[in-house]
């Protein structure tokens, strides 16, 4: 089936403009077309008028964790949920996570197979980030496996030891390098263990155990300087690499610290860190607030938007990791709730509405959400443009729409919303993934299982 969309507004990466778009097979095939296009030789076209309404490229949630097994729990989104959550918020391509299953007896290259088995329910694309916890003789050869399968970048961690996840100090040295070798990105979770250690120790002594310390007891001083230790490691082997959830004002100015340096090193944040504070773990449902790193400030949330607006910040993702509250109150302290909330659908929709307000373009809000993370983790333009020839992955946003933010309306399993506070204008009533109409008006049009493994080429920072 071929679609004509009209009449609308395209937002691409450095203008908005009124075009018209032909899809045909998957693909985006004319852009620009005159408004006296003629469609008779087009067979069984399907056509939408876009009048008062964004055509955007498809939005690209760059951190995702659906079907997460971690804690004797597993999170209430699987790859069918989340991923139907990730529609409804104008979601074409996640990039979710490959666990290290070294000590299960698995290569890279078979937790890739067994992560794809995971995800063959997506309604939408999606790629993967490989987790590196471990490092021996036979990495190398198994992270060259995966590059040649589609994987181009690897998380680690720079805490959790006591979880093994955290790599000493030489090894990961080592692992870096490979890294380089392989133009393999780093993708880095940055708090610093050692101040997080200590910090739990003290508070557990004097009896701190209340969720509402959880940003005393990982603090942005373990943020910052994690980051300053990871941008010396790279800045020695001359290598790019990359923070995840970026979440404070000191973390934020350690890393500009680190780019005006010259260091080769790019930041996400996500929309809780901009729009929540700490003052939500303090209340009757402080458990649903409750994420690694932790709610901090309203100084930090202007601190991070300006980071955004000065383009030190280059994506912004979600860390969608969603579990019931009945799972959130299993938990009896501080240190044994699971961390995580639902936040895919509310992407788009968040940043919009908050952005703007902060000085954020809407050409802007589609670099942070889409180009950008298509370009570093080596999707684009396959993702993230709305260039001829590329799949026809578009969002149909609608500026007028209103829209509460409650738990009732979305679409995850977790049964609530951190943001039903808030109530938004403008949001995507049409999403299409690769030509195929996924939501149409805000009715779910798409199939279980339609969506594919998107294999990633070398990322732009090398």
């Amino acid at each position: 089936m071929s679609i004509y969309i009209k009449n609308s507004r395209v937002v691409k990466e450095n203008e908005i403009k009124k075009l018209n778009i032909l899809i045909e097979d998957n693909y985006i095939k004319k852009i620009d077309i005159p408004e006296n296009f003629s469609l008779k030789e087009e067979n069984n076209c399907k056509i939408i008028d876009a009048e008062g309404c964004y055509v955007l490229p498809g939005i690209i949630d760059a951190h995702t964790h659906y079907l997460l097994k971690s804690r004797n729990s597993v999170t209430t989104d699987d790859f069918y949920s989340g991923s139907l959550a990730s529609a409804f918020g104008g979601v074409t391509t996640y990039i979710d996570f490959i666990d290290d299953q070294y000590e299960q007896g698995f290569s890279f290259k078979e937790s890739l197979e067994n992560r794809k088995k995971e995800a063959r329910d997506s309604v939408v694309d999606y790629s993967f980030h490989q987790v590196v916890t471990h490092y021996n003789q036979n990495t190398a050869s198994d992270l060259r496996e995966i590059k040649d399968e589609g994987i181009n970048n690897v998380k680690i961690f720079t805490t959790y030891r006591r979880e093994g996840y955290l790599i000493e100090e030489t090894k990961l040295y080592e692992l870096f390098k490979v890294l380089k070798q392989l133009r393999l990105l780093p993708v880095v979770h940055a708090e610093d263990n050692q101040i997080i250690e200590e910090k739990e120790r003290e508070y557990k002594q004097e009896g701190k155990t209340k969720i509402k310390y959880h940003p005393d007891i990982r603090p942005a001083e373990a943020e910052a300087k994690a980051v300053e230790n990871i941008a010396e490691l790279i800045d020695l082997l001359k290598m790019p690499g990359y923070i995840v959830h970026l979440s404070s004002k000191l973390g934020l100015k350690e890393l500009k610290k680190q780019i005006n340096r010259g260091i080769n090193i790019k930041a996400e944040t996500a929309p809780h860190y901009l729009i929540l504070n700490k003052k939500f773990l303090e209340g009757e449902n402080g458990r649903r607030y409750f994420m690694t790193p932790p709610l901090r400030t309203k100084e930090d949330n202007k601190y991070l938007w300006e980071g955004l607006t000065d383009g030190f910040i280059d994506v912004i993702a979600t860390d969608h990791c969603a579990f019931s509250e009945s799972q959130k109150n299993i938990g009896d302290s501080v240190f044994n709730v699971l961390p995580g909330i639902p936040g895919s659908e509310t992407l788009l929709p968040l940043i919009y509405n908050y952005g703007r307000a902060e000085g954020l373009s809407l050409v802007d809000i589609v670099k942070k959400l889409s180009t950008n993370p298509a370009k570093i983790f080596g999707l684009y333009p396959q993702k993230g443009s709305l260039q001829c020839g590329t799949d026809a992955d578009l969002v149909i946003f609608d500026p007028e729409k209103n829209k509460k933010l409650d738990g009732m309306y979305m679409h995850s399993n977790t049964g609530y919303s951190p943001y039903d506070h808030i109530e938004v204008k403008g949001y995507p009533i049409t999403t299409i993934n690769r030509g195929n109409i996924i939501i149409e008006d805000g009715f779910y049009r798409g199939y279980r299982g339609k969506g594919e493994f998107i294999k990633a080429g070398q990322s732009s920072l090398f």
